[in-house]
C-alpha cells in the first residue's frame, strides 16, 4: 500500500491531490510517506509551494513502485478472469474409450460455452486414470467400469452407460443371425484382450468368469484390438462405441452377449464440487448438458 500511495504522489506531484485521487485524507498520505521514507532511509521528495519533487532516492524507488502497481493490476485482472470464466484450466483424466469416443463432443461444447478456458487432458486405462486423480494430477476423472478402491474424499457419479459386445469378422459363426448369444456359445474361443487395467477387460472378465476362453493376443488400446480382429487373429470384447463406425461400414460385426454385467456404467470421479476450480466446474456442466 505504501508503494502504491508513493506512486500516486509522484504522478500527481502533490500530497493533497494524491489524497483526493485515493479517497484518503492528506494526513493519512503524509503519514504513509513518512513510514516509507523511514523504511528506505532517505527522503523521497522535497516539498515546495506547488507540491512535491522527488529526490534522487525517490526517483530510484519510483520504477519499483510502479512495477508493484502493474503486478497488482495484473493480479486483479487475472482474478476477475477466473471469476468470469474467461481464464482457467480444467485438468481432466479420461480412460481411453471415453477420451476417444465421448470426450470430443463434450470438449467442443465446453469450448463453445467458454472459449477462454483450456483443458489439460490425461488419457490412460481406468487404473492409470484413477491413479492420476489420486495423485492430484487431475481435477476430475471419467472412467468405464465399477471404479473401485477410490481414495478418501473422491465421489463417484454415473453419467451414462455403455455395453461390451463380442466383436468379430462379419462371417464369424457367432455373428450369424440376429439376437444375443449365450455365454456358453463362447467356450474355447480365442480372444484378443485389452491390456491389464483396462475397464473394458475388467467388465468382460467379470461377466464371463465361468466361460473358458483362450488368449490369442493382449494389446494396448481398442484401436489395436480392432485391427487384430480385422486381421482374423480372434474375437474381442470391446465397447459398442469403439466399433460403431466399423460395424456400420460392414468391416466388423458386434454381437450382444446375454450375460449380466456387460452393460457397464460410465463414471465421473471427483472431489466435492466446492473444492473444484471454477474451470473444472464449468467442464462438469458441459458434460452433464451433453449427456442430457
Amino acid at each position: 500500500m505504501l508503494l502504491l500511495t508513493f506512486s500516486r504522489v509522484a504522478d500527481e506531484g502533490s500530497l493533497s491531490r494524491a489524497a483526493r485521487a485515493m479517497s484518503l485524507t492528506q494526513p493519512a498520505v503524509s503519514n504513509q510517506m513518512g513510514k516509507l521514507a523511514s523504511a528506505v532511509g532517505e527522503p523521497l521528495f522535497k516539498r515546495h509551494r506547488s507540491g512535491v519533487t522527488l529526490t534522487p532516492a525517490g526517483l530510484g524507488l519510483l520504477p519499483h513502485a510502479r512495477a508493484v502497481g502493474r503486478a497488482l493490476d495484473g493480479a486483479q485482472s487475472f482474478a476477475e478472469g477466473l471469476r468470469g470464466l474467461e481464464l482457467g484450466t480444467a485438468r481432466v483424466a479420461a480412460s481411453t474409450t471415453i477420451a476417444s469416443y465421448l470426450l470430443p463432443a463434450v470438449l467442443a461444447r465446453y469450448r463453445r460455452l467458454h472459449p477462454g478456458l483450456e483443458v489439460d487432458q490425461f488419457v490412460g486405462n481406468t487404473a492409470e486414470v484413477q491413479d492420476e486423480l489420486a495423485a492430484g494430477g487431475a481435477d476430475l476423472a471419467l472412467v468405464e467400469g465399477p471404479a473401485e478402491g477410490l481414495p478418501p474424499g473422491i465421489e463417484r457419479r454415473v453419467f451414462g452407460h455403455d455395453e461390451i459386445v463380442l466383436v468379430t469378422l462379419p462371417d464369424h459363426p457367432l455373428a450369424a443371425g440376429v439376437g444375443r448369444r449365450e455365454p456358453s456359445e463362447l467356450e474355447g474361443m480365442e480372444v484378443v484382450w485389452r491390456e491389464e487395467g483396462s475397464g473394458t477387460r475388467e467388465v468382460a472378465e467379470r461377466a464371463l468368469g465361468g466361460v473358458r476362453l483362450r488368449t490369442a493376443l493382449e494389446l494396448v488400446g481398442g484401436e489395436a484390438v480392432k485391427e487384430a480382429v480385422a486381421e482374423g487373429v480372434g474375437a474381442a470384447f470391446l465397447s459398442r462405441l469403439v466399433v460403431e463406425r466399423e460395424v456400420r461400414a460392414g468391416f466388423l460385426a458386434a454381437t450382444g452377449i446375454d450375460a449380466p454385467g456387460l452393460r457397464r456404467p460410465l463414471s465421473l470421479l471427483r472431489p466435492p464440487p466446492e473444492l473444484l476450480p471454477r474451470a473444472a466446474r464449468a467442464f462438469l456442466e458441459a458434460l452433464c448438458d451433453d449427456r442430457a
